[in-house]
């Protein structure tokens, strides 16, 4: 029998990872836990595992979706599907292809002025409204939606809005279910229409892309309205924004380091993509998605069965010694930094590129234009989001 370990109950605290993990890496790597729904799992702890089955066909994500209450979970809403993570090779190939063409470096390289651009004109209002500020409402929270909101044609207008309606579908356990559906509901409406808008007047944006590839595979309507909602409802880039610049003012050396550094700036923000959880504990955003393996196979010395759930942890995995030396520790010299924090092989995350140039863009716009920047608030005094797939600062008021 295995010990199984109760995972994913409590909130973590600030951008801290549970002791659990570093247990488990050395002692029982792939281990029996147990989340507040759903049924048993086995929990991936090490950077080596957790990539390879990250890149493993024989762990599949569509029976998850059929699996229903059965699902390992943390919230009591049983897991939604979603066009790009919720199908299995081939279909997965043939969705996930023509969406990472259109995300490919040279559109993020492309597309980097009018973000700089729109960070210049956000950080313009900071400074002219004078400190102290709250640097996630101004500019953490506003300047992706902004920015991806160019980026697929969602109206300037409407982006805000259109933010503040996915809130309740990123719940864990803040919102209801009835809350939940109601705001999925308003986002497939809006999305619906301006789908409809696209594939008759085409603009030279990434919606209007994708409603009009061309090839051995095209997009109904239906499918396009699916991916775009699974794609604006993300706002990994605004809560990594919030941590990472959490971390900068709370480690003095580490910001000093980079203001001295800039051209530094990419590597930089590799070290803080792997250091700051993007999720609390439990499977989900980027903690990584429930599988079920489809046949019995052996993992880290343990025996998996098929039909069983397994749970990789992308934020154990990049926090493993064996791979970073002082794991625990940020830094932002550190030369060599394999994480994984957009998931790995045919699942690496499409949008890596351009989640990656708004990275750069927003640190190097914060580090540049406020030389002074400091926090305004006592460090205890943050709060943090709480019941959420994500894990950010609500509020951090900083002053210049």
């Amino acid at each position: 029998m295995h010990k199984v370990y109760r995972y994913g109950f409590e909130t973590p605290y600030r951008l801290e990872v549970t002791p659990l993990y570093a247990q488990l890496r050395s002692e029982e790597p792939v281990a029996r836990v147990k989340l507040p729904y759903g049924e048993d799992g086995w929990l991936v702890t090490r950077h080596a595992s957790v990539k390879a089955l990250l890149g493993d066909a024989r762990f599949q994500r569509a029976p998850v979706l059929a699996a229903g209450e059965r699902t390992p979970r943390a919230s009591p809403i049983p897991l939604r599907g979603n066009p790009l993570s919720m199908v299995d090779p081939p279909e997965h190939t043939k969705r996930r292809q023509p969406v990472a063409a259109l995300l490919r470096r040279q559109q993020s390289e492309r597309f980097q002025p009018r973000a700089q651009r729109l960070a210049d004109e956000l950080i313009d209002g900071i400074l002219a409204a004078g400190p102290p500020v709250d640097v996630v409402d101004t500019f953490a929270f506003r300047f992706p939606i902004m920015s991806l909101g160019e980026f697929f044609g969602v109206p300037p207008s409407d982006r805000i809005k259109f933010h503040e309606w996915s809130i309740p579908a990123r719940s864990q356990t803040t919102y209801t279910g009835e809350q939940i559906e109601d705001a999925y509901r308003r986002m497939r409406e809006y999305v619906t229409a301006l789908v409809a808008r696209k594939r008759e007047q085409p603009d030279g944006d990434v919606l209007s892309e994708l409603v009009h590839v061309k090839g051995d595979r095209e997009f109904t309507n239906e499918e396009v309205v699916n991916i775009a909602v699974s794609l604006l409802l993300n706002d990994s880039v605004a809560n990594q924004i919030a941590n990472c610049l959490y971390l900068l003012l709370t480690h003095p050396d580490q910001l000093a380091w980079l203001r001295a550094h800039m051209s530094e700036l990419p590597q930089a923000v590799e070290e803080l993509l792997r250091f700051a959880p993007l999720s609390p504990d439990t499977p989900g955003g980027g903690q990584g998605h429930v599988r079920i393996a489809a046949e019995d196979l052996t993992l880290d010395g343990a025996t998996i069965h098929a039909g069983d759930f397994v749970l990789p942890s992308i934020i154990s995995a990049n926090r493993d010694d064996q791979v970073f030396a002082d794991a625990h520790k940020l830094d932002l010299t550190r030369p060599r930094c394999p994480h994984i924090a957009f998931g790995h092989g045919y699942r690496r995350c499409p949008g890596d590129k351009v989640s990656r140039m708004l990275m750069q863009v927003a640190m190097g716009s914060l580090v540049t234009r406020f030389p002074n920047l400091r926090l305004a608030m006592p460090v205890d005094e943050v709060p943090w989001k709480v019941g959420m797939i994500t894990r950010t600062p609500m509020k951090l008021l900083v002053q210049w």
